[in-house]
């Protein structure tokens, strides 16, 4: 015969089987705690689950557990069910109810780690007490869930491994040494992590911004964990680590509420007192009557007297921070200065020698 059943019993309060006839009643008890594993999971899929969901509750992360654990908890119960099922028939190979309890452990903690990993909206709380931009950062939030994603996977293997029988305090304290040496070896690309999550969170300046970091001026293009592009004004694209940017000054026009415009104009030593008078209270009223200055800080005042140029200082703030605005803004002033000084009769200076010839 090549199947057979021996010391086999079934016995139900009063009611002793033996043989075929308790081998058919714990097939049909397996069958029975299948069936009833179906019912919870069908029940917690249709009105379990749902209920929770359309409850208000107290903590934000919850809903977020609830929603995420809705699938798990299903196949736990399904799983469950196959375990005390399989359990409950008789086994005549020595350590099958072992084995069986160590792959039912070892699917119940893999269920777990994935109803934790679909909750990675939980590190989105981290940032729940911060600033609306600081929030809707997409960088940042995609850091806060790839690192609680790594960290589950992280638990959940190693919790396999224990339940398989892997010496994991062994794995661990040689990760250990494997992660110092590594971190050793990355120091920098360690100080680019950390300097790019300060720079996310202290927002010196966001995309789009102009900026000026040493002797790099540009609009930023793009932040990442290890550097910031910037596009300069010849379409230029440059990259700086974050941890230079970090360790620089750093000038963000974009924080300006206006911009400055100011140089010094030169005009020849063959003009008068009267003319350059004249010249310098029309640029002061031109200046203040133009709608692009803010009319309080403009200055036209002779400053001093140079190798061949009379030297007139004129600054005004003008009214934008947009520098293709201020651009234009500074070239229509600068037209403006330029029919002034031609109807008032003034000629720009240039650097000039005069030569004197003795005669002998």
């Amino acid at each position: 015969m090549i199947f057979s059943i021996r010391d086999l019993s079934f016995e139900l309060g009063s009611v002793l089987l033996e043989g075929w006839p308790a081998f058919a009643a714990r097939a049909v008890c397996a069958l029975l705690i299948l069936l009833a594993a179906w019912l919870v999971r069908r029940w917690l899929t249709h009105k379990g689950f749902p209920a929770l969901e359309a409850r208000s509750w107290h903590f934000t992360g919850t809903p977020i557990l609830l929603r995420s654990f809705a699938v798990p908890v299903q196949r736990m119960c399904t799983v469950v069910g196959i375990y005390l099922a399989a359990s409950s028939l008789p086994w005549a190979i020595p350590g099958v109810r072992k084995l069986f309890l160590m792959a039912f452990q070892l699917v119940m903690t893999l269920l777990v780690c994935e109803g934790l990993y679909a909750a990675s909206e939980l590190a989105d709380l981290v940032l729940a007490s911060c600033s609306p931009e600081i929030r809707s950062n997409k960088t940042l939030l995609s850091l806060l869930n790839t690192t609680y994603k790594v960290l589950v996977i992280a638990v959940g293997v190693a919790a396999g491994a224990q339940e398989v029988g892997f010496p994991i305090g062994s794995i661990v304290a040689g990760a250990g040494l494997i992660g110092l040496t590594i971190s050793l070896a990355a120091q920098e690309s360690a100080s680019n992590l950390f300097s790019g999550i300060v720079i996310l969170l202290d927002k010196p300046f966001s995309v789009g911004d102009w900026i000026t970091v040493g002797d790099v001026e540009g609009e930023v293009i793009d932040i990442n964990f290890r550097s910031t592009r910037i596009r300069s004004p010849d379409k230029t694209v440059n990259v700086i680590t974050n941890s230079k940017i970090c360790s620089a000054t750093v000038q963000n026009a974009a924080l300006r509420t206006m911009r400055p415009y100011k140089f010094t104009l030169g005009v020849t030593y063959s003009t008068t007192r009267p003319q350059l008078e004249k010249l310098m209270q029309d640029l002061q009223a031109m200046l203040d009557a133009s709608p692009l200055t803010n009319r309080g800080t403009n200055i036209v005042q002779l400053v001093n007297f140079g190798d061949s140029s009379i030297n007139i200082l004129i600054s005004a703030y003008l009214l934008t921070n947009v520098y293709a605005e201020f651009l234009q803004m500074q070239n229509d002033l600068n037209l403006n200065i330029m029919d002034i000084m031609q109807a008032d009769g003034v000629d720009f200076a240039f650097p000039s020698t005069s030569v004197y010839i003795e005669k002998n």
